[in-house]
């Protein structure tokens, strides 16, 4: 009898551990899909409330090479690549949608991957380190990386 409770008391765990995992998985593509949203709408606050305060980035321009940290440098990259997110008159839309995502969930870290463009004149590579922090999934690293094909 008491191995059948242990065993009822393992199966009824796994079962909150697989289930916590899709509740995650699920917050985590939430998530990305808010930051893209924000991101193709200029939308400043929501795009900047996806980052930790503590975040990093490595942009793909050789101008943006070295590591950008920190909410209050990210801040100023961005608007300085992107001008848009200051102007809330502007009707500009970006178009930027992920292929072959791919998430791998760790406790409370994510690294979610994946591909932008068509890969036809370029491959466009992206990284992101996600932590949960007060039950929302933040970005806590963003890897940016081009590939062109050798001429």
């Amino acid at each position: 009898m008491k191995g059948s409770a242990l065993i009822f008391v393992i199966v009824l765990n796994s079962l909150a551990i697989h289930a916590q995992a899709q509740n995650d998985s699920l917050a985590v593509k939430l998530s990305i899909e808010k930051f893209f949203v924000a991101f193709n709408s200029f939308q400043w606050e929501p795009f900047r409330e996806s980052f930790t305060d503590d975040a990093t980035i490595f942009f793909p321009d050789w101008e943006q090479a070295s590591r950008k940290s920190g909410i209050n440098e990210i801040e100023r990259t961005w608007l300085e690549l992107f001008p848009e997110f200051r102007d809330s008159t502007s009707t500009l839309k970006l178009n930027i949608v992920p292929r072959n995502i791919k998430l791998q969930l760790y406790d409370d870290t994510a690294v979610v991957t994946f591909h932008l463009g068509n890969g036809e004149k370029y491959v466009a590579r992206r990284t992101l380190v996600m932590v949960k922090i007060e039950k929302r999934w933040k970005i806590a690293h963003l890897h940016a990386s081009i590939l062109f094909p050798q001429k």
